[in-house]
């Protein structure tokens, strides 16, 4: 199911995928971002990346870069809601509230494996402890789409 949602479903073979990008990680908040790392990718292969300097003056610009650069998906750290949504609207996948190392996350998205608990942000219910029985998932994304949605009750949530 998640890689129908944020990856590559049986018919995507190739795709663009931008990750705000500041000091080698994950920019905290994206509508603030100042640059985003855009790969190309093929059967998840880097086929080509480049780093690119991001709209400053609006958020909605940056919506605007990432239509124009045919962006097939985003990963990026804490969004406003209005700008997820306009984003994706325009048929762009969102992967929001991550957190770490870029090429780590890189590396786990080609394994299909970007919902580990390490690369959630703090307030991400996945960080909730372990053992404490909830169904939220502490972000304000809480509907069953939501990725770090707990989907196991009795703490088993990593």
């Amino acid at each position: 199911m998640l890689v129908a949602l944020y990856g590559l479903s049986a018919m995507e073979s190739r795709m663009k995928v931008a990750l705000t990008i500041w000091n080698n990680r994950i920019s905290p908040v994206f509508d603030v971002a100042q640059q985003a790392l855009l790969l190309e990718v093929e059967q998840r292969v880097i086929q080509h990346q480049q780093v690119f300097d991001l709209p400053v003056d609006s958020a909605m610009n940056k919506l605007t870069f990432l239509i124009s650069q045919n962006v097939d998906l985003l990963i990026c750290g804490a969004i406003s809601r209005s700008l997820q949504l306009a984003i994706e609207e325009h048929g762009i996948k969102v992967y929001p509230f991550c957190s770490g190392e870029v090429s780590e996350l890189i590396e786990c998205w080609q394994k299909d494996q970007l919902d580990q608990v390490s690369f959630a942000m703090p307030g991400c219910g996945k960080r909730r402890r372990m053992g404490q029985r909830t169904q939220g998932n502490g972000c304000w994304n809480s509907d069953n789409h939501c990725r770090r949605q707990i989907k196991h009750l009795g703490g088993n949530d990593a």
